[in-house]
């Protein structure tokens, strides 16, 4: 049995602006839109791979905030990057709030 990667879908109050905060920020690519039950899906790639869907809230839908306390479910995902600093400050200049500041696990040559 061979199972792949497909996407992960997002869900926003404006799609529109979520897909473009991506493209600003990573370079992803909007690949497609199309309609999803009365809102819209948005497909975003990233280096030429799919990267996620999102979409907006559907008619009867009411969806809860985003948080960042601790829960189950999805923790992060992660993202490549050959100059971590100047990644973070272009992210910076852009308006996002880090939770934390770029670190390096002691366990790992990984910094998140």
């Amino acid at each position: 049995m061979k199972i792949v990667y497909n996407h992960l879908h997002f869900r926003s109050e404006d799609p529109d602006a979520a897909a473009k905060w991506y493209c600003d920020n990573f370079g992803a690519k909007i690949t497609s839109e199309r309609p999803l039950s009365t809102t819209k899906s948005i497909q975003l790639e990233l280096s030429g791979h799919h990267l996620m869907t999102i979409s907006g809230r559907a008619e009867g839908e009411d969806p809860v905030p985003g948080s960042t306390d601790p829960r189950y479910g999805l923790d992060h995902f992660g993202f490549e990057t050959d100059d971590l600093e100047g990644l973070a400050a272009q992210l910076r200049a852009n308006g996002v709030k880090f939770n934390c500041e770029p670190w390096t696990m002691p366990s790992a040559s990984s910094r998140y």
